[in-house]
């Protein structure tokens, strides 16, 4: 039988990591704009890319066009529409699309609460700086670890 390991934990370091936590949120709120902007000019960069990349592959590849499934190249034709599909990460030296940057402090689940990341560890923040204790339990600072 397993027994039980009780620790502790100070609360001015778990204060100090959430308010790390908070201030890197805050950073990447307002680093956000730019590197979504940086994507939309990443993006629309990569869809020309994209397109000159397909003309010559195609080009240059036409044995591995065809109509079944498993074809590299499929052509696709609904009267009087055609479409190419494939993969471009199927074909070695295809541009690859940019990652889009995740928006931060997005509304998310918590339990049973719907809320932001930084507005809950504020709300926690909050509650630890009005306590006397020294030390928190190793469950609440496990629990306070999954927000951050």
């Amino acid at each position: 039988m397993a027994r039980s390991i009780s620790v502790k934990i100070p609360t001015a370091t778990l204060i100090a990591q959430i308010e790390e936590r908070i201030a890197e949120i805050d950073k990447e709120i307002e680093e956000y704009p730019a590197k979504r902007q940086q994507y939309e000019k990443d993006l629309e960069a990569y869809k020309a890319n994209l397109a000159n990349f397909i003309a010559a592959y195609v080009g240059e590849n036409l044995d591995k066009v065809g109509y079944n499934y498993d074809d590299l190249i499929r052509i696709n034709n609904y009267g009087q529409r055609v479409e190419l599909s494939f993969f471009p990460s199927a074909i070695l030296g295809a541009p690859r699309q940019p990652q889009e940057p995740e928006a931060p402090n997005q509304n998310r689940s918590f339990g049973r609460e719907w809320t932001t990341q930084k507005a809950i560890l504020e709300k926690n923040l909050k509650i630890l700086k009005m306590t006397t204790q020294e030390e928190v339990s190793a469950s609440t600072y496990g629990a306070i670890m999954e927000i951050i």
